[in-house]
Formats: structure tokens, sequence, C-alpha cells
């Protein structure tokens, strides 16, 4: 039987408690889990490379249980080409394992384990490979859980109520393994309503009283406006991905009155930090004191990460997060990727800031900015609006300029958008975030 004492984790005792609730199938609990139900470990060899393909949440759930400290590697493959793995590892697919675990078995002695026989298991995670091929990045299951709340910790607090989270992410990308870690190891439950619109998994969602959610910035301005999104009674809002803006979490918190978190984690180091109080940013004392021992420096205006389980750390643990912030006043400011800096007309842009600034016109609800290359001008800026109801009426060409006027006024000519298309919906790529294809 699995225990995570191993990983620094205590599991509920509670072993009937459901884990993954999902239609067609009957609960998952952590019973199931706990006794290798799916038999994975017999379809492993120990020190094995293992492949994990296809949407399924049941099967990263029990791979995160029977796998740990038995394989060599768990590469999260989802929807990617399976090609990504190595050509010898043991691919198990989620469309083959069993919907209906099975009742608890007393095997062979293949599942009893001693710490002298422990394996180190790297998980490995994979970039969406959106904008080339997808990167591989290893954890430990100790980084991956940094931010996990466990579920012991909650009960000496006195604190014995349960969360139900709706998972929107793909399970195998960062952040659904973030939800998924909450619901195995933090005594929640999840309910997985599959792929499908945004609409329909919400109100699934509401059917089913999730009270707890996690999506990027660019979703939860999606579910403000969805009708199904008026009747989650939430009581946690988890974010991350984006740049979590103050009128968004103002709007989160007059919409719902729900406790607001924002993560930061992403594929290359991991789960860092959260912070609660719905304010933009993060505090600047982050710098000076570790939250939750996760130690954070600013070089050259990029956020590094201390985080020596990843495989992309340096010789000194620490990851580039790749992410511009501004310190200012007593608060740290997310402020685009570095990646994502063009020049336009000789001025460095950052198509996020345009973004916010498009989002304060009143006649803009969403926006994303994308830059396409220019013979002229290097770069030019090409946006997708959503507009508000209180745009109707307005000519699209007297729109149009009234937004480039706006950009320009709040900003510099180099950053209004030279083409701007109205759309009903933003575009998502696979990880949730406003798509920049």
């Amino acid at each position: 039987m699995y225990e995570v004492e191993a990983t620094g984790k205590a599991l509920s005792t509670a072993a009937d408690r459901p884990v993954i609730l999902s239609d067609g199938s009957p609960p998952l609990t952590l019973h199931a889990l706990q006794n290798d139900a799916f038999g994975l470990r017999h379809r492993v060899p120990r020190g094995a490379t293992v492949a994990l393909v296809g949407p399924g949440s049941r099967l990263v759930a029990a791979a995160i249980v029977a796998l740990e400290g038995w394989a060599a590697r768990v590469d999260l493959v989802g929807d990617l080409d399976p090609a990504v793995s190595s050509p010898d590892a043991v691919v198990l697919r989620s469309d083959e394992i069993e919907s209906v675990p099975g009742p608890p078995r007393t095997d062979d002695g293949a599942s009893a384990r001693g710490e002298a026989d422990q394996v180190h298991t790297a998980w490995r995670l994979f970039s969406s490979g959106t904008t080339g091929l997808p990167t591989p990045t290893d954890h430990s299951l100790d980084s991956l859980t940094r931010r996990t709340r466990p579920a012991d910790n909650r009960l000496d607090r006195g604190d014995r109520e349960s969360l139900r989270w709706g998972l929107l992410f793909p399970p195998m990308r960062m952040a659904g393994v973030q939800v998924l870690l909450q619901a195995i190891h933090g005594g929640d439950s999840l309910v997985d309503a599959g792929a499908g619109a945004l609409e329909a998994r919400l109100d699934h969602f509401a059917r089913s009283g999730v009270d707890a959610l996690s999506a990027t910035p660019t979703m939860w301005r999606m579910i403000l406006r969805s009708q199904a999104g008026d009747r989650l009674p939430l009581r946690q809002i988890t974010m991350g991905g984006e740049i979590a803006t103050q009128s968004l979490l103002n709007a989160l918190r007059d919409r719902y009155g729900a406790r607001i978190t924002h993560v930061y984690a992403s594929t290359e180091a991991g789960a860092a930090f959260s912070v609660s109080d719905a304010i933009e940013g993060f505090p600047r004392h982050y710098l000076d004191t570790p939250p939750g021992g996760v130690a954070l420096d600013v070089r050259d205006g990029v956020l590094f990460v201390h985080a020596p389980g990843s495989s992309t750390a340096s010789p000194d643990g620490f990851v580039c997060t790749g992410d511009l912030v501004e310190l200012r006043g007593d608060r740290v400011y997310f402020a685009g990727r570095a990646s994502g800096l063009v020049n336009v007309g000789g001025d460095k842009v950052s198509p996020e800031r345009v973004e916010e600034t498009l989002r304060q016109h009143p006649a803009v609800q969403d926006a994303v900015v994308v830059p396409r290359r220019s013979s002229i001008t290097g770069w030019v800026l090409t946006s997708e609006v959503v507009l508000a109801p209180s745009s109707e009426g307005l000519a699209p060409g007297d729109l149009r300029s009234a937004l480039r006027a706006f950009v320009t006024e709040q900003l510099s000519r180099s950053h209004a958008p030279a083409r701007i298309t109205v759309v009903s919906e933003l575009s998502l790529s696979s990880t949730g975030k406003a798509s920049r294809a």
C-alpha cells in the first residue's frame, strides 16, 4: 500500500473518501487508490519509465499513488504525441484503464515495499508545445506538492469542511496536477466534467455542488460572463497561468465573496507560492522572507524561483521563470513574459500591458494582443476584443479608432494595435490561457 509519509504529505484517514467524481463511473475513493485497484504495479516493472497518455484524471490520480517510489520516471504525456516520451516507456492509456476499480486485492507481495527498495521517481511534465516542440521538465513529487494544503494540517486547525473542486484544466498539465494533488493529499474531492464547452462544464459543476474552482484569469473573465457561473456556490477561487489584474480580482470578490488565491506555479519551477489578499501582484517582503520556504529572487527584472527539485534548475537551485516583474512600493507586479517583448518602431512593447489597457476601456470586456512580423516597423500588434454590452450601437470603424486613441493616450502610439478584430469569445490554448497563435 502506498504511504504518502515518504513524500512528507499525509493522507486522510477516511479510506472511503471520494477523490474523483465523474459521470459514467463510480466515485474513485482513496481506499481504491491506496490499494492500486487499477493494478498499475502489475503492469509496470519496478524501475521502469512510464508514459501516461490520454485525458484521464483517474489515470493520473492512480499513477500518483501507485507509481511514486515504484517507477523511475512517469511522463505525463496527456494529449501530446506519445513520441515525446521514451520509446521503451510502458504506455498506460486512460481509455484502457478500468473505469470501475475492482475490490481490494491481496497480491503476491509486488506492492509491499521497505525503505531499502524505494525507487526515486521523477515526474516529467511537458510544456503545451503551442509555440514549438513540448519541453520536458522533471520534478520530484515533493516539488509538485509544495503548495498543497495537507488534510491533517487543516484538521489540526479545526477546519473540517472539505472542498469540492471542479476540474477545468487538463489533468496532465501543471495546473491540472495541482488540483488533483489537492484532492489526493488535501482531503478534498474533485469533479471531472470531461471536455466540452465551458458553459456545459460549469452547469455540471453547479449541479454537482462544486464550491472550489481553479482557472486562468482569461477563463475567469469568461465565467463571470456565463449564466452557469452565476449558480456556482464558490467558497474558494484559485487562479494562475496569467497576470491576475486588480479589476478581475475585484469583480470576482464582488460576485462570489469567496476566498481568492493566486497561485504561482509553472511547468519549470513547479508550485512556488500563493497570494490570498486579493491584491494584484505579491508582497515585496516575499523576496526577503520566502513564502513556505521557497526562496524568490529578481534578476534584471525577471523572477527566479528556488526549485532544486526541477531538472531545469541552475547549479544554485534557482529556475528562471521568464516572467518580467516590477517593484513598486511594497508590492511586486507581473509585467508580462520576457520572451513576449517585441520592438515596435523602436519601442519595447509588452502585449500583456496593451491587453490590460484595452480592458480598461468601457466598451471592452476582454482582449488578447498578438505581435506579428512587419518588414517596416519590426513588429505590429494585432488584437481581438470581446465587447461589453455598453458598446452596442458603435460603428466598427468608430470603435477601432476609439480603442487605438485610448491605448495611445494611456501608453504611446507604438502600443496601439494596427488591427482590431471583434470576437464573441477569445480562443483558449490547451492550458486555458488566451491563445496567441
